[in-house]
């Protein structure tokens, strides 16, 4: 939406072309997402355009290969890739399989058989020291499953992410064991990311608290990312307001992306 000037009629002449001036400036990414979407709500298209500018105002934009901000309320806005907002596979878009609840808070996958496949796996796209993904749930829940990854079960170059398990946070990075000691973790809500930068070491961060453990990079798999669980052996329930992968993030990196989702979380009144 605009203001419609008639430049003639300004002048007294009759007749003549007529511009329309834009009342604000989005960013051309944001732009792009809120057209491939087709979300128009002012609250929505401003959290956008504000995390699209902070994203690359700390220099994440360019490390992130896919942000799913998981707005609008339903499986077709909730599927798009702000980065690359086209429909394919290959942008990295997300479909959704299983019994999911969409809402203006996030998607929550069932428990039972809900997944999503992100069509993003680390060969070709990541390094295998240069590796970071996670999620921002919105659900405190203790269940033995993963809120995003790649495989389970130990495999050689697994990812994956288990919030909260037994009260304690379960983490892979293109390894086949789990970052140890497993950091206790009562509370699975905010947003919690596993990053690897480092042959030997990985780092967690939960809700802007970093630890490092040593753990040795093994591999990267080729099973691409799936959120809400991997399928087809653990399936997760906790909704999701965030989902992100990426190259290996430095520790202000870390720092600035949990200041970034807050910030965009909150704008949308879904902060937690």
């Amino acid at each position: 939406m605009g203001t419609n000037i008639n430049f003639n009629n300004k002048l007294g002449i009759s007749g003549g072309c007529s511009i329309t001036l834009p009342t604000n400036s989005l960013d051309p990414d944001a732009q792009a997402f809120l057209t491939a979407s087709g979300i128009t709500d002012a609250t929505i298209s401003n959290a956008i355009n504000q995390l699209v500018l902070d994203l690359k105002g700390y220099s994440l934009w360019t490390i992130g290969k896919a942000w799913y901000p998981i707005v609008g309320g339903t499986s077709s806005t909730h599927k798009w890739n702000l980065k690359d907002p086209r429909d394919l596979d290959a942008a990295y878009r997300l479909v959704f399989n299983g019994g999911w609840t969409h809402a203006s808070t996030g998607a929550t996958p069932n428990g039972v058989n809900a997944w999503a496949n992100t069509f993003l796996n680390t060969q070709g796209t990541l390094g295998l020291n240069s590796t970071s993904y996670g999620v921002y749930s919105r659900t405190n829940l203790d269940r033995s499953a993963p809120s995003i990854g790649n495989v389970t079960g130990g495999a050689t170059g697994e990812c994956s992410l288990w919030l909260r398990s037994s009260n304690s946070l379960y983490a892979r990075v293109n390894s086949s064991t789990i970052a140890n000691p497993y950091p206790t973790n009562n509370d699975s809500r905010g947003l919690i990311l596993a990053n690897r930068t480092s042959s030997t070491q990985v780092n967690i961060q939960i809700r802007g608290t970093q630890t490092t453990f040593t753990n040795s990079s093994v591999n990267l798999y080729t099973q691409p990312f799936q959120l809400g669980g991997v399928n087809p052996n653990f399936f997760d329930n906790k909704e999701l307001a965030f989902a992100f992968i990426a190259s290996g993030l430095t520790a202000q990196n870390m720092t600035d992306l949990n200041t970034t989702i807050v910030a965009f979380e909150t704008a949308l009144s879904r902060n937690v």
